[in-house]
């Protein structure tokens, strides 16, 4: 453990001295917690934010290297880079590198500590440090809503929890769930497929999922510098949608 921090304090120092590195507008940090609850459908959200163009980067606390199945997430997503516990000691390099953070499964643990400035862990950490740059960060409150599955009946436990959301709000943490996870491109309050019937639409990553929603036999009209998925044109062909890009 001591070569291991070691290690890290100097490539922490390299890097500084190999000068700033600018934050990827199109890169995130997605951190994971020890919860397993509902993560197959935040996976899929994730595969979904990755096809749309997003590059990710994983970082696991010290409980999630050993409830979750790491080595699956990280084959399922095919991260830039992977952090852990120890990389605690990045935490600059980490808020130079991206410009988003990610929170898929929060825990109680995690949600307390950041609400109260407690932070002595990876996740808690990286968090507080977002926020206290005012940078994005997305985070998903359903493992604290459900803790071993369900909702509490104990209302000053349910009291508190909404409370210390409450506050990471205040703080400038944005809500996501599973039918939200897009605002991390495309902004809040923004639930709509992509517009169809030859409506003009911004420069979007088009994937599978769009051309599932839509109507068959219409025509799509996209602006230059639009991408289109390769299932997204085998889609379109089954459904015969015309894509036209601007």
């Amino acid at each position: 453990m001591k070569t291991s921090i070691t290690s890290n304090v100097l490539e922490d120092i390299s890097r500084r001295l190999q000068g700033r590195v600018d934050p990827d507008s199109k890169s995130a940090l997605v951190v994971f917690n020890g919860s397993t609850i509902k993560l197959e459908d935040r996976l899929r959200e994730l595969k979904d934010l990755k096809q749309r163009g997003l590059n990710i980067s994983l970082g696991f606390s010290f409980m999630a290297d050993r409830i979750i199945d790491t080595n699956r997430i990280i084959n399922d997503l095919s991260p830039h880079k992977i952090y852990r516990e120890e990389d605690i000691f990045k935490l600059q390099d980490i808020s130079r590198e991206y410009s988003i953070i990610i929170g898929p499964n929060i825990t109680m643990n995690t949600l307390s500590k950041v609400a109260l400035g407690m932070v002595d862990s990876f996740v808690s950490n990286v968090i507080w440090t977002f926020l206290y740059q005012g940078k994005k960060v997305y985070l998903d409150y359903s493992s604290v809503r459900n803790y071993l599955g369900e909702e509490s009946k104990n209302k000053a436990i349910s009291t508190m929890i909404e409370s210390h959301i409450s506050t990471l709000k205040d703080m400038g943490a944005e809500e996501i769930n599973s039918t939200s996870y897009k605002q991390v491109f495309i902004g809040p309050n923004t639930d709509s497929p992509i517009p169809v019937n030859s409506q003009e639409t911004s420069a979007r990553v088009l994937v599978e999922r769009d051309i599932l929603s839509m109507t068959p036999n219409t025509n799509l009209m996209l602006p230059k510098g639009s991408i289109i998925t390769p299932l997204a044109k085998d889609r379109a062909s089954e459904k015969n949608i015309i894509i036209d890009i601007k």
